[in-house]
């Protein structure tokens, strides 16, 4: 359904108005208001809206890492070692 605005310019229109800019003006302006109000409402529902409860993080235990390997290099056999011939 057209708005009151859409139809008084083409009632201008068809009238044989040629300047129909207050009319537009008017529209425009009618427009930008209704859709600032509407996101002012979608705004306001989001901040005034209950907090969801936080979830609580659960810490997970790391085993330690052993110093042992890091003092203590482990000793490879050498492949190449045939064996006190």
């Amino acid at each position: 359904m057209p708005t009151q605005a859409a139809l008084d310019i083409v009632n201008a229109l068809f009238a044989g108005q040629k300047d129909v800019s207050d009319y537009v003006a008017t529209g425009m302006k009618d427009a930008a208001v209704d859709a600032i109000d509407a996101r002012k409402a979608e705004v306001g529902k989001t901040i005034l809206a209950p907090e969801p409860p936080e979830e609580e993080e659960v810490e997970v235990e790391q085993p330690e890492a052993s110093t042992e390997t890091e003092e203590q290099p482990e000793e490879t056999p050498d492949e190449t070692d045939q064996g006190g011939n």
